[in-house]
């Protein structure tokens, strides 16, 4: 049946419709990445911008039809929920993620409340298929075949900066460098890559690209999309280095760790750059990384925003602490990332 809808989901950006699209409901096994339509049946205001290709972003509305895909949450500040086990048209689902990520609720960060509800109203079909995520992804590997070279971003938890300080520091690498950025972990929306973009990157590219909605997926499947994408960026582009950006924490559903410790992304990694909200943050960081036989070269985040938290930093887990939105800082931070780089 050819259907009419509102919003395209950022998820899809690689996946092409048109102004219809063919829906039906069949006896399939509900899929992580699959392309479905839903109508929006009740909208919460504290959580209802839809984020669209190319990062604009839009409010839910009731009787919005929105065409997204099915995927797994898991964030300590945002929704847990799942691909459904099954499902039957009719049947309610919720808004799981901004970038057009819908599934099973199951719980939510206390400021969040309950996530918009929405009636499914089928799969997205592509002649007799349904479309999947993963049909329109680059290709994902199981090694990584490029020379890459990479500045790893972590933290110790989603909404710690992350993001911040890979914009900082590619707004300055970038004027010496050809750099890259890419992001290799989190749940779909295009606000950080755009960001990491609009710094100074000459490519960007995230786990979407390699055709998955969230990096709560089995540990092979995050892996193999992350190499993917580290061979492409670097087979395609003349880059000096790439930063990355690890969504969510370090220790979290959404395989960072699992990621950093294969031995091929591994080697690929010349630099460190921490971000924690807190000392037992940056403690702890130190701790599971160095069981990595990672070395972090900088802790920044918002524990060094101020003189103290800098100064414990530096006295109790016995690394440089700098702040991203303080100059003199930044300047030793990106300094720090160019030795890094000089010693290779």
């Amino acid at each position: 049946m050819a259907t009419e809808y509102d919003y395209k989901a950022s998820c899809l950006k690689r996946v092409e419709l048109g102004e219809e699209v063919n829906i039906e409901y069949s006896g399939h096994r509900p899929q992580s990445g699959d392309v479905v339509a839903v109508r929006i049946t009740d909208v919460n205001d504290n959580y209802r911008e839809l984020d669209l290709e190319g990062g604009e972003l839009v409010d839910l509305e009731e009787g919005d039809i929105v065409v997204g895909a099915f995927g797994n949450r898991a964030g300590v500040k945002g929704y847990i929920g799942d691909v459904p086990e099954k499902i039957e048209k009719g049947d309610e689902v919720y808004f799981l993620g901004s970038g057009g990520i819908f599934g099973d609720y199951e719980s939510s960060a206390k400021e969040l409340q309950d996530p918009c509800e929405a009636e499914f109203l089928g799969y997205v079909r592509n002649g007799d298929e349904i479309r999947n995520m993963k049909h329109y992804g680059i290709e994902r590997s199981d090694e990584v075949t490029e020379d890459v070279k990479m500045v790893a971003v972590v933290a110790s938890r989603m909404d710690a900066g992350k993001t911040t300080l890979a914009t900082r520091l590619i707004e300055n690498l970038s004027e010496d460098y050809d750099v890259g950025s890419l992001k290799l972990t989190g749940s779909a929306r295009e606000r950080d890559r755009l960001s990491m973009y609009d710094a100074g990157s000459k490519v960007s590219l995230d786990f979407v690209d390699a055709g998955i909605p969230t990096t709560v997926e089995d540990p092979e499947t995050v892996i193999s999309s992350a190499k993917g994408l580290m061979n492409y960026a670097w087979r395609e582009n003349d880059l000096d280095f790439v930063v990355v950006e690890f969504g969510a924490g370090l220790i979290s559903n959404y395989r960072v760790r699992e990621v950093i410790r294969d031995l091929d992304v591994k080697k690929s990694i010349f630099s460190v750059c921490a971000v924690s909200l807190d000392v037992m943050g940056a403690y702890g960081l130190k701790e599971v990384l160095g069981d990595m036989d990672y070395r972090i070269s900088f802790i920044s985040g918002p524990i060094t925003d101020t003189t103290a938290g800098k100064k414990t930093i530096e006295d109790n887990v016995g690394i440089p602490a700098y702040n991203a939105f303080k100059e003199e800082q930044l300047d030793e931070a990106v300094k720090t990332v160019e030795r890094d780089f000089e010693e290779l």
